[in-house]
This record gives C-alpha cells, structure tokens and sequence, in this order.
C-alpha cells in the first residue's frame, strides 16, 4: 500500500524514471518501423488490473506503446503497480506482423486473413485524426488509461485531491525556494483538467471503429456512446470542475507559491508573482464547457436523438443545457436563509466567474450567434428565461427581507445577470440568423 504519488524515495523515483524511459523509447522505436499513433492503446485494461505486475509484466498495461500514456500514480489504500507499461502490446504484435511477416504463399491472401482480426479485443486502432477534442470518439484520447477512462478520471480527481494540500510541504525542502511547489500545484490542476477535458468526451459521444466489413468480432463503424456513460460523465465534470469544491485548498498554500527570482538567458519571468488561481482554474472550466457546447458537438448531440430508437433513452441537448444551467446556478435553488457577508459570500467568487462564462454561452446560442442547430437556440432562450423568474424570486425575497441578507458581491451579481438576460431575451435572435 501507497499514499498517493508516493515517489519520494530515491528507488521509487529511479524507478518510475527507468520506466518512463523505456516506455518512450518502444515508443519511438515503433515510430522508426512505420506505426503510427494509437489513442485507444491505453483501454486494454481494467484499472484494477492494471496494477496486476504479473499481468502486466506478461501482456503490458496498454494494446499499444504508440499512445500518449499517463503515468500510473494510484490513490492512498491502493496497491501500486507498475508506473509505465514494462512491455509492447497485442495491437504492437499485430502492426509488425502486418508490416514485415514474409509468406510462403500468397501475401494478399495472408494480409488479408491479418487484417481481418481487427475486431478482436486489443487490436482497437484510432491516430491523430481521430484525436482532436471535437472528434466523436471518446475512448480515442491521450492520457487516459484503462477500459473504462470516465474510472481513471475518478481516480485522477483523488489523487489531485490528495496531493493539493500538502504540495508545498513535498516540494519544498529546507533551504530551498519554492519553485518546484508552484510547478507542482500547475501540474496537479493540469492532471485534474486534463481528466475531466477527457471526460467530457462522452458527452454526445460516438464510438468508432476502423474495422470492415466481415472481420471477426467487428463493431459498426459509428456507434452511440452508452447513455448511462454519458450521464455518468456528465455528473463528474459538473462535480469535478463545475464546482468550486474540488479546488479548496489551505489558504497557506496560496502563500507559498512563489516563482522563481533567478532571471538568466532562456527564461521568462511570469506575468504575476502572486499565483493567478483564478485564471488557472477558469481556462480549465472554459476548456470543458467549450468542449461541451461546441456546435458540432452540440449537432452532434441532436443527431444521436435520431440514431438511438425513440423508446430507448438518450442524452438530448434539453437536458444537457437544462443540467448545466441548474448546477452552475445552482445557488439560484439552494440560498438559505442567513445574512451573507462580503467576506462569507453566498455566491463565491470561482462561482460567479464559472457562471458568468455560462451566461455568456447561453447568451450566444440564444442570440443565433453560434452554428448550433436553431433547437439549441430555443432551448438556450427558454433556459434563459426559466433562470430569470428564479432570480427574481431570490432577489425578491433579500429585498423583502424575508430572511435573506445577501453580500455585495452576490448581490450585485444576481442583479447584472438579470440584466444581461433581460437584455438577450429583448434583442431576441441576431439579423443574420432571421
């Protein structure tokens, strides 16, 4: 058993860094005999197996050496196995064999009879092209690891949560500065991203698959993402990054994140001295909700209504819009009664800037300034406009004094949302979208 990211001693260090190493270099090396990128590489495994060394050490921990691997760092009360897959994988075996088997008959024959196993489990294949964030794909990622991804995230999100807290203690040794601790504290949000950006994915998923027809074990080329995947997704990235909760930190964290004062050839000094938290966990929120409403995404969503029989369920863009508005606004629902103060606010700051981004997206798709399909449009508006008459209930009541006494902040928040939906709901749809 293992606390989590517990690589501190030399051995575990030299470890994970021999690991590291030679997991790149198969992977380079599968680079110079022709092999491309495989992003579902990393989904060979249950994640409990993973951590299996024997099972690991005999068939690997990936199909393939040729996707973007993260390290494997286990949460507290885990066994912890190896950090990096110690070996190639099946789809690796496959490639080769395809690529440089010499026959004593017909080769196109032989060819063919390999490629048609791509429909056995480990021979999944998706590269570059399949990769990008408003690809359909959601097993077709870098950095994910093990069959069910949306698992890993879970995980990665106790890790970060472990590790947050005490960073500036691991990271920081008596008569050092404290640069390796605000690296330490970027890298963690990143992780913690980076997992929930891969999450995301399923949301309006689509799985593919590269095999033909009459292969063996073949999946349909295009197949909707599990519905309750999707929701599951959706529950963790609004838990997870929607949230200010998974980003509360001693506040004597904050005061030790300073950068670096050595300022040489090759360096840039930051922006800020201070540590922009703010800004840091902001793109993140930005980055998932953008992956979320993207149009195509958002087309895409609206499409998959129609490819899944209508007495089966699915995730539609009502409810992915409606779960959005009502968990970034949530407060809107869940103010008690209490007198709020600018200091203990009843709509924190993180809060107010996540659902001020949120507006502005509703904003835009409600206007007809996007290239979403006119349902999402309408849907924007009336999610719009639902969130009106609850603002005003809530702003009516601290006016009243119904025992509610809300802070400077939250309330002139409430009363500029208000605002800017009046303002949206009265202009209507844009000229160019008439």
């Amino acid at each position: 058993m293992v606390a989590a990211g517990n690589v501190q001693s030399p051995e575990k260090r030299d470890e994970l860094i021999r690991q590291g190493l030679k997991g790149v270099v198969m992977h380079e090396v599968g680079h110079t005999l022709g092999l491309r990128h495989n992003f579902k590489g990393s989904t060979q495994l249950k994640l409990e197996d993973l951590n299996n060394p024997d099972q690991a050490k005999q068939h690997g921990m990936l199909s393939s050496v040729m996707d973007y691997d993260p390290v494997n760092i286990v949460p507290s009360g885990t066994t912890q196995g190896h950090y990096f897959t110690p070996t190639i994988g099946s789809y690796d075996v496959w490639a080769i064999q395809y690529g440089y088997s010499e026959f004593s008959g017909s080769e196109e024959e032989q060819l063919g009879k390999l490629a048609a196993r791509s429909g056995e489990d480990g021979l999944a294949f998706a590269t570059d092209e399949d990769a990008e964030g408003i690809d359909p794909d959601p097993l077709a990622v870098a950095f994910d690891l093990g069959k069910d991804p949306i698992a890993f995230a879970e995980r990665q999100a106790r890790v970060v949560s472990e590790l947050l807290p005490n960073v500036v203690n691991r990271m920081s040794k008596d008569g050092e500065d404290y640069v390796l601790a605000r690296r330490a504290f970027n890298v963690l949000l990143a992780t913690h991203g980076q997992a929930m950006a891969n999450a995301a994915r399923f949301i309006g998923g689509v799985n593919t698959s590269r095999s033909h027809k009459g292969d063996k074990g073949a999946q349909p080329p295009l197949l909707v993402a599990d519905v309750a995947q999707q929701r599951r997704a959706l529950e963790l990235v609004l838990q997870q990054i929607f949230s200010d909760k998974p980003f509360q930190v001693p506040v004597e964290v904050y005061h030790h994140l300073a950068p670096s004062h050595w300022s040489h050839w090759g360096t840039d000094p930051p922006l800020r001295a201070d540590f922009p938290i703010h800004d840091i966990i902001g793109m993140w929120q930005s980055r998932v909700m953008s992956q979320l409403l993207s149009p195509l995404v958002l087309q895409r969503i609206l499409d998959n209504e129609l490819k899944v029989p209508a007495d089966q369920d699915a995730i539609t863009v009502a409810e992915l819009l409606q779960r959005l508005t009502t968990s970034v606004f949530a407060e809107v629902e869940t103010v008690q009664a209490g007198e709020y103060t600018n200091r203990k606010p009843a709509v924190s700051s993180l809060r107010r800037a996540l659902q001020r981004e949120l507006l502005r997206r509703l904003s835009d798709l409600a206007l007809g300034n996007t290239l979403a399909p006119e349902d999402c449009r309408t849907i924007a508006y009336a999610e719009l406009s639902n969130l009106r008459t609850r603002l005003t209930a809530v702003l009516d009541k601290a006016n009243k004094g119904e025992g509610l006494s809300l802070d400077s902040y939250t309330r002139a928040h409430l009363v500029d949302t208000a605002a800017r939906i009046d303002k949206v709901l009265a202009s209507g749809i844009s000229r160019d979208r008439l």
